[in-house]
């Protein structure tokens, strides 16, 4: 006893900050077998539901959740139910759009793939993709849309790579969203090539690939996206089988029309295009241990298990890769539970309601400490700072946990660059943390 009494002591004066995918650092006072007992139970979910009282508790109700959402859609302004896309868009207000996603890429993109920098002949040439001289004067009249593929939606109208620092190969600063099978597109405008639509998803907007998409009405567009029968996706990849054969995966959270179930297997809607792009309706299966018949409660117990499923998953900017970011993580967390979250991380801090006198982020890192102690609730608690944002899972010997998809470099070397969890004190993020919300009303 009192050998592991001495080690605990050790340990929260250390305070070191734990992530399987770093080796054991030596210590003086902590053997590896020592440490390894100690910490190995931090990369299981139940390890820290277990330390949640009431996990169970449901902490908004189906009623609760919709009320939340729809002042995320309000106070957010980039997130849309697809009930409300507008019938029309002012062209003035759609130029804005094109403006502030063509002063996001000139601040950001620098060099091509390949190294060389990019040069004023082709940042004309994509800029006149936009065939903004098409715009007419006064309303733009809405088409709605559904992504038959999973699509990737860009800043602009071209599939080119386009870089910060021509070594960081996997940022990709033309890749806005990804967006899975079934999403719902209010269509705005096409480029000039004819080869992308200008589209709004529920939570980004931008250029994705006509190819990837199927012209549909208000109401077949509605028919996926809002069915009343449904099904939500509950691993990290999800298989969509077509004729007894692999169509596609969708990602977690991923809402589509259920028809009903055969023992083991789902049998559920997906949007098709045909040859004149428009959509039709196709069957397809889904196995049942891959989906939840309706959202699963939102609960911590859930939260967390949700999140941990996507421990060690490939990070992806942007969902490039079939994978996610840190801000895509929660999105689908929390997806599975009928919680909509804005697509980047700034905005997903300012949804929900803000815990503490902001958390008391700027004083000290004991302020900052204690701070947690008083506010941080384990599932429910989001940590912000500038291009990050984590899920708050719970304390530990004295440290405060999170989990969330993180590039993680050192120096660009060595990335972590998968979901892990770690202390906040991860590259001095603590001291990093500029707000903190709670997700409940």
């Amino acid at each position: 006893m009192a050998i592991m009494s001495s080690i605990a002591k050790s340990v929260d004066s250390v305070a070191p900050w734990v992530v399987s995918s770093l080796p054991y650092q030596k210590s003086d006072t902590l053997s590896q077998v020592e440490y390894t007992k100690l910490y190995r139970g931090i990369n299981i979910a139940d390890f820290w539901i277990d330390k949640i009282d009431q996990p169970n508790r449901v902490i908004m109700d189906r009623s609760e959740i919709k009320r939340f959402n729809k002042v995320t859609y309000r106070d957010s302004g980039s997130v849309i139910e697809p009930y409300d896309f507008n019938a029309s868009y002012s062209s003035e207000w759609f130029i804005a759009r094109l403006d502030k996603l063509k002063k996001f890429l000139l601040t950001r993109a620098l060099y091509h793939e390949d190294g060389k920098p990019l040069d004023k002949y082709y940042l004309n040439k994509i800029g006149d993709n936009c065939n903004r001289d098409a715009i007419s004067d006064g309303s733009i009249i809405t088409r709605y849309a559904l992504t038959t593929e999973y699509t990737l939606q860009r800043v602009m109208p071209t599939s080119d790579t386009l870089l910060k620092k021509s070594s960081q190969h996997y940022f990709d600063r033309n890749q806005n969203a990804a967006l899975d099978i079934g999403t719902a597109l209010a269509i705005l405008h096409i480029s000039r090539d004819g080869k992308w639509y200008f589209a709004l998803s529920p939570t980004s907007y931008g250029w994705v690939r006509v190819e990837d998409i199927a012209i549909s009405s208000r109401r077949e567009m509605l028919q996926i996206s809002k069915s009343k029968k449904f099904i939500i996706t509950t691993n990290p990849k999800n298989a969509i089988y077509v004729d007894g054969k692999y169509r596609d995966f969708v990602r977690m959270g991923v809402r589509l029309p259920l028809l009903g179930t055969v023992d083991d297997i789902a049998n559920i809607v997906i949007p098709t295009r045909d040859d004149d792009g428009r959509v039709r309706f196709q069957k397809a299966t889904m196995s049942k241990s891959d989906l939840s018949i309706g959202y699963l409660s939102y609960t911590a117990n859930n939260i967390i298990k949700q999140a941990f499923k996507l421990l060690n998953a490939p990070y992806g900017w942007g969902g490039m890769f079939g994978e996610q970011d840190c801000s895509k993580f929660l999105q689908e967390v929390y997806g599975t539970v009928g919680i909509t979250l804005p697509r980047n991380s700034k905005e997903q801090a300012s949804t929900g309601r803000f815990i503490g006198p902001s958390i008391e982020f700027g004083g000290s890192m004991i302020k900052r400490s204690e701070a947690l102690d008083r506010y941080a609730k384990p599932a429910t608690t989001l940590l912000h700072l500038k291009g990050h944002i984590m899920l708050y899972l719970g304390k530990y010997k004295g440290e405060h946990y999170m989990i969330h998809t993180v590039w993680g470099a050192m120096k660009g070397k060595n990335p972590i660059a998968k979901t892990v969890v770690t202390t906040v004190k991860f590259k001095n993020y603590l001291m990093k943390m500029d707000r903190a919300v709670e997700l409940r009303q």
